[in-house]
């Protein structure tokens, strides 16, 4: 039961923000943040550590994915009549999680093989929850654009989340290739517990920024709900 609640409250959430311009923008410029942000740092996806020429491949892969996705979401934004804005900080998902992380995982040139081979698992288990939490995000996104007839915001945000779901299930595979299943099922741990905690942080402050700017978008009784959620996860952050 308290599943379905969540659920009809997150696409209830995807819906208003879907349904004005200006609130639409906003969340698609959070999107478009988290897909920039391998760009801007110098530990993602490094393809060159790889073991083996299909990992390596995949992780090229994904980082072309998130390249063509920062550019599909700023084409969307402006279609729409926002402007894309160049976030940074806690408006950047990766960067909360990263903020909670315990665990590092920039491989160095002068690690050892064992060492980058590790690291390179560390960030592959970072990589599954942070994209599994944004497939789950997208998803809610698509069905609030469809039912709002938002076609062409509808198909953008199905064919990110057709690359998210690859990116999911490679990113697993491959945690547990690289460090064999004991060592695998505890980066995991290290890593779920991380996003997790970011995921309430990162929401409550979304929720509270976008009170601050938009809520005259909104109604007021679920102004009020959606203030209160984001009340409780900041208490359980």
């Amino acid at each position: 039961m308290l599943v379905g609640v969540i659920d009809r409250l997150k696409l209830s959430w995807h819906r208003d923000l879907a349904s004005h311009p200006v609130t639409h923008a906003w969340v698609l410029n959070l999107y478009r943040a988290g897909e920039q942000h391998p760009e801007k740092v110098g530990d993602y996806f490094p393809h060159q550590h790889a073991p083996w020429p299909e990992l390596s491949a995949d992780l090229a892969r994904h980082a072309s994915d998130e390249r063509r996705h920062t550019k599909l979401y700023a084409k969307a934004i402006e279609r729409i009549g926002g402007t894309v804005e160049e976030l940074e900080g806690w408006d950047v998902f990766n960067r909360v999680i990263r903020d909670h992380t315990p665990v590092p995982f920039s491989i160095h040139e002068g690690d050892a093989p064992d060492v980058k081979r590790r690291k390179l698992g560390h960030f592959l288990a970072h990589a599954h929850c942070l994209e599994r939490r944004v497939l789950r995000s997208v998803e809610y996104h698509a069905e609030a654009c469809a039912q709002l007839g938002r076609t062409r915001e509808a198909k953008l945000v199905e064919g990110v989340h057709a690359d998210e779901a690859r990116h999911v299930s490679y990113s697993r595979e491959a945690v547990f290739e690289l460090l064999g299943r004991r060592e695998a099922l505890e980066a995991f741990e290290i890593h779920g517990r991380a996003e997790a905690a970011a995921d309430k942080a990162f929401s409550a402050y979304q929720v509270r920024i976008f009170m601050e700017r938009h809520a005259r978008h909104v109604p007021l009784p679920r102004r009020v709900v959606y203030s209160a959620c984001a009340a409780i996860m900041e208490a359980r952050a």
